[in-house]
């Protein structure tokens, strides 16, 4: 008898004999030996997994279907006899068991299958029901697998399969079986109507780009939740209208990533005069977005809005400047720039836009763009000097102070002031700078300590070399000050600045401030790869370029910490640590531990001195008693 001649006995029975029946047919089953599975020989049509164990009369059988993970239909029906009674503990009493529990639960199943079907084709049901119905049909194992590894895919199967108390393989199983499910329920007539009229509604009623939550508001036969699965709509939506892009809380016609890089490009490139692609304005419109959502969409897109000016989001301060001064075409105050990037920090901001080469001073208090090709102003002073040079050693005053103060707009008595410094001559209305033609002593320069004498300066592979410590500022783009003594290390003269080329990159080292100051070497740090906490050493070459070495920092023991600081291998200890250290501060082999001391405290490196003290303070070879002898002293201090 096949299932479906069961089925038609079962009708024409007495419902006290149908379980006389479904008994009989069972057994005729568990004597069948062939390999087919039990779906193959029933023939039954494509259901919803069912529960079986729930209709097993015995313990025995209800237990054999639950420790082999095959306890409802859908599975159970992959499954040949033969294998059935191959089970553990399975004797053919419980397999008959297992087989009659089978078919009450297809039984049930076709009936409600026909039930819902009648119940579709009369019109009155929707997606969310159809789905709901497809849910029912599923247990609670099936339903967190197709949550977790098919609709949200936030688990992994080692962690479902230890929940679940089941292998990963067999949570690998069921995943796999669960998308084939869905993909046959989609495909039911029923279904596949509800989808096709769901996504002509969504087209017709959908803006290009909109939310979720307005999706929802326009087409009724949506729900802010999948209730059976405890999803939300967004987190569904792309199984059921896959040629949809959606991604929390954005849905839209075409690909979200074309959209968000077409916002991003007119944000950030289109503001230049060779930019290409609509603008801003063009794709607002084309979306159809309002103001609280297109701020919505800037913040997607990696953007925020600075007044009627876009910037990308972690832009800084100099970056957003540059955007300013392209959006309003002229040159601006440090505070009208600090109010339109919506900063406080006026001091700090004109230090980051003086030294950063995307943008120009244009006057005491101004900036521009170079490209503009506006006249720089490098200070009073500096401004005076070239007016100088250009006259061939003399500038009429007067003409001084007039085009300074029409071009800077600086105070004449600023320019009166700067002019009547020592290193000026002023004669018959003319000024010079002293000792050129008029017998006068030059500008007396600072004294410059030489390299030897100067903090984070060592002799190293035949030369001296300055390290700069990498920090956030510095990766940041910020200069940074130095001592003096560096400045005779690259020949810097007081009242200049040189540029040197390092790995492709300029470094400009300047002393027109009374403290020198390196200009921004982020960018090489970055063709580095510099991260905090490396150092970079650099030493200038007999061409007027420099050298730059990377050391990363690794900082385990003190030996390490003071290898990293003064350049020297890494690796040393005790005695070899001791003379390299003095070598690299260009002292004596013999100089002693305290003498180093003494030497670095000296010269500035107070962090260094530190270091090497603790160390030698933790060896057990150093005397408690000792101190430093006068010649040490003075070895160290470079004296006798």
């Amino acid at each position: 008898m096949t299932f479906s001649g069961m089925q038609e006995a079962l009708k024409a029975a007495a419902s006290d004999a149908r379980q006389e029946l479904l008994a009989a047919y069972a057994g005729q089953l568990a004597s069948y030996e062939g390999p087919e599975s039990l779906g193959q020989l029933l023939g039954v049509p494509d259901l919803a997994a069912r529960d079986v164990t729930q209709h097993c009369r015995t313990v025995r059988a209800r237990n054999i279907l639950i420790n082999n993970a095959i306890g409802d239909s859908r599975e159970l029906l992959h499954w040949a006899v033969s294998e059935l009674i191959n089970l553990r503990t399975c004797g053919r009493q419980s397999l008959v068991d297992i087989l009659c529990a089978l078919l009450i639960s297809l039984t049930e199943a076709i009936t409600r299958d026909q039930s819902d079907s009648e119940q579709v084709y009369h019109g009155d049901v929707t997606l969310c029901v159809l789905l709901g119905l497809w849910a029912d049909s599923l247990d609670e194992r099936q339903r967190l697998i197709f949550r977790h590894r098919v609709i949200r895919r936030d688990r992994n199967l080692d962690d479902l399969g230890n929940e679940l108390g089941v292998s990963r393989e067999r949570v690998r199983q069921i995943e796999r079986k669960m998308v084939e499910n869905f993909a046959r329920w989609r495909e039911k007539t029923a279904v596949a109507e509800r989808i096709s009229e769901l996504s002509a509604e969504v087209r017709v009623n959908a803006s290009p780009l909109m939310t979720i939550e307005q999706t929802v508001e326009r087409i009724g036969d949506l729900s802010a939740e999948i209730q059976p699965f405890g999803l939300e709509l967004s987190a569904f939506l792309g199984m059921l209208l896959p040629d949809l892009d959606i991604d929390e809380p954005w849905l839209a016609m075409t690909s979200l990533s074309d959209l968000r890089d077409a916002t991003f490009h007119a944000a950030v490139y289109c503001s230049l005069p060779d930019g290409q692609g609509p603008s801003l304005d063009q794709i607002r419109a084309e979306l159809l977005l309002d103001a609280t959502d297109w701020a919505g969409w800037l913040d997607y897109c990696g953007l925020r809005s600075l007044g009627e000016l876009v910037v990308r989001k972690g832009a800084s301060q100099p970056e957003l400047t540059v955007a300013v001064l392209k959006a309003v075409g002229r040159p601006l105050s440090v505070e009208e720039i600090a109010e339109r990037i919506q900063v406080d920090a006026i001091r700090s901001l004109r230090n980051r836009l003086q030294e950063d080469d995307r943008i120009a001073r244009v006057g005491p208090n101004s900036y521009g763009l170079p490209e503009w090709d506006l006249e720089t102003y490098e200070g009073i002073r500096e401004e005076i000097v070239q007016r100088i040079e250009r006259g061939s050693g003399r500038a009429w005053l007067s003409d001084v102070v007039d085009e300074l103060v029409e071009q800077f707009g600086v105070s004449p008595a600023s320019v009166r002031a700067y002019a009547a410094r020592r290193e000026f001559s002023r004669r018959d209305g003319w000024i010079s700078l002293v000792g050129n033609g008029d017998g006068g002593p030059s500008q007396a320069s600072r004294r410059m300590s030489p390299p030897g004498e100067t903090r984070r300066c060592f002799f190293l592979r035949g030369q001296w070399w300055f390290r700069i410590d990498i920090n956030k500022e510095i990766l940041r783009g910020s200069g940074f000050t130095a001592p003096r003594g560096v400045m005779a290390l690259f020949q810097v003269a007081e009242g200049t600045e040189r540029v040197f080329a390092a790995l492709a990159q300029e470094i400009r080292i300047s002393w027109t401030a009374p403290q020198p100051q390196f200009g921004s070497i982020r960018s090489l740090v970055t063709q580095l790869q510099a991260k905090i906490g490396d150092v970079v050493w650099l030493a200038p070459t007999d061409h007027g370029a420099a050298r730059a070495r990377l050391i990363r920092a690794w900082s385990k023991t003190e030996d390490d910490k003071i290898a990293l600081r003064t350049g020297i291998r890494r690796g040393l200890s005790g005695e070899d640590l001791r003379t390299a250290v003095a070598g690299a501060l260009a002292l004596s082999v013999e100089t002693s531990w305290d003498a180093l001391v003494l030497a670095l405290r000296a010269r500035g490196d107070l962090d260094i001195a530190e270091i090497v003290e603790g160390y030698t303070m933790s060896k057990s070879f150093r005397a408690l008693d000792s101190v430093p002898d006068l010649d040490d002293f003075f070895t160290a201090l470079g004296g006798r």
